[in-house]
């Protein structure tokens, strides 16, 4: 809103609770906007407190006339308006889940993929493989050796190609939906991070002597993401449906197996769901995030994080 004190002449061309005697006298603009419904609203506001006045269009702007002697008091009126309905209406509900227009159809088999491609140039888990070696999890190495790349790096290891598929095909179908969701880059990176940071947190629970690949930990995140956003804590069923989700398929995917590790998977769904619900709160920005060009530079960043970790690791 802009209050003016504006002397000029004006053309009227609307007579809201003006007489034919009070539009011979002067007036002038006590507010002005580009919208004309505000313009409209500014003047049922000053009608209802019982102050005559005109409206105007003077491009590009709208403008609300008053008489002289009342200008003051018009541009208290509209102030006081505003200043009452700041916060309203209030924000809409986000809703459970809002898609990102630019991801209808998000590249995840081609991302996917690179595991596979990956996989066939460093094989099965071998203690002797300078891929695991270096890139797998390793608790002691992490918590006493500060070799942080391998939260990451072992992300993209797998012990074997039912490993690996398993990842590729429930990972891809989730994975795919979340972009949708986050987009690609935003998606990627979100990916990405809770599942390096749950190996942090699997780690240093669990102490040393733990050892792991796999990017399970990160599919588990997409689950705990997509149910996270799916939280509203005001209402305890729409908080018990997404956790019972979560929960009934880690039960089913995530705690069978010779090698599975349960614990990063159960901190890769519960960071998950924590980066889920925060992307809920009303100080987040990143919902806006659909650009096509701040997309790509998250995914770039995300790439980049993971060749960066991979140089670390293999020029230890």
């Amino acid at each position: 809103m802009r209050v003016v004190n504006d002397c000029r002449p004006a053309l009227l061309h609307r007579d809201n609770g003006a007489d034919l005697e009070s539009i011979n006298k002067q007036h002038i603009a006590t507010a002005t906007t580009p919208d004309r419904r505000q313009a409209e609203l500014w003047s049922l506001v000053l009608l209802s407190a019982g102050i005559a006045n005109l409206s105007e269009y003077r491009y590009p702007d709208y403008l609300v006339m008053v008489e002289e002697d009342q200008a003051e008091r018009a541009a208290l009126e509209i102030q006081d308006y505003e200043r009452e309905n700041r916060n309203w209406p209030p924000p809409k509900n986000l809703g459970p889940v809002t898609m990102v227009e630019e991801e209808k159809r998000p590249p995840t088999v081609l991302l996917m993929g690179t595991l596979l491609v990956f996989h066939m140039i460093t094989g099965p888990f071998s203690a002797e493989s300078t891929w695991f070696s270096r890139g797998a999890v390793d608790s002691r190495a992490i918590l006493e050796g500060g070799e942080w790349w391998r939260l990451i790096t072992a992300l993209t290891l797998h012990s074997g190609p039912g490993h690996l598929l398993g990842n590729l095909f429930i990972g891809g179908v989730i994975i795919h939906y979340l972009s949708k969701v986050f987009g690609t880059g935003l998606g990627w990176f979100m990916v990405i991070a809770a599942g390096t940071i749950a190996n942090y947190v699997n780690v240093a629970a669990r102490g040393s002597g733990h050892i792991s690949v796999g990017f399970s930990t990160a599919v588990f995140a997409a689950v705990g993401l997509l149910c996270g956003i799916q939280l509203k804590l005001t209402n305890l069923r729409s908080v018990l449906l997404p956790l019972g989700a979560g929960a009934a398929l880690l039960a089913m995917l995530g705690s069978s197996g010779e090698r599975t590790d349960l614990g990063a998977h159960l901190w890769g769904l519960v960071v998950g769901l924590l980066l889920g619900a925060a992307w809920r709160l009303p100080w987040n920005t990143l919902r806006s995030w659909s650009w096509s060009g701040k997309q790509t530079a998250m995914l770039t960043l995300t790439l980049l994080a993971v060749w960066y970790a991979w140089a670390k690791a293999l020029a230890g």
